[in-house]
């Protein structure tokens, strides 16, 4: 993560620690990163757009939002560091999980899973790591089948296309 967004999500974060609002600030700030795409980055980082309506744009279209949220958002327009909206973001929900003890699991696959799926993979994970387990996933076709699990540094590839790879350097090895 580049520093400037680092500094940012820990200072968001060590706010939403003071107020005690950490869950409440985290299900806020993955709605908005949701949704936070390349347009609106561009649009932040638009000379031509004045502050004063990208602020107007946040206020009109995330009303009811937390005020710290949206002053983080007005400090960002203002400081002209809006290019790091995501990526702060990001950074604050990871804090927030693991404050509260929630592990981020990356699955790749060839298809959505479906919500059997999705409890199936995060009983098996959190099982293991005594975690509660927060499942994203992104869809990979050139897996075919299977899954390509990513937690921290770990990569979990139980693919097809991993199989496969594994069959030809085995049949590789043996000398017929």
């Amino acid at each position: 993560m580049n520093q400037i967004a680092e500094r940012y999500a820990q200072a968001f974060f060590s706010l939403a620690k003071d107020e005690d609002a950490v869950a409440e600030l985290k299900g806020e700030a993955s709605a908005l990163k949701a949704v936070c795409d390349r347009d609106l980055i561009r649009l932040l980082d638009n000379r031509s757009v004045t502050k004063d309506e990208k602020k107007a744009l946040f206020r009109e279209s995330i009303r009811g939002a937390d005020r710290n949220l949206m002053n983080l958002l007005y400090l960002l327009v203002d400081e002209g560091r809006g290019h790091y909206l995501a990526e702060i973001l990001g950074g604050f929900i990871s804090l927030c999980n693991e404050d509260l003890g929630i592990q981020e699991v990356m699955v790749y696959s060839a298809r959505p899973l479906t919500e059997e799926e999705r409890a199936e993979i995060g009983g098996a994970v959190g099982g293991k790591l005594g975690k509660a387990v927060e499942i994203a996933n992104r869809i990979d076709e050139s897996l075919l089948a299977g899954t390509r699990i990513l937690i921290n540094d770990r990569v979990y590839d139980s693919s097809l296309k991993a199989k496969v790879r594994s069959l030809k350097e085995e049949l590789l090895r043996e000398s017929w």
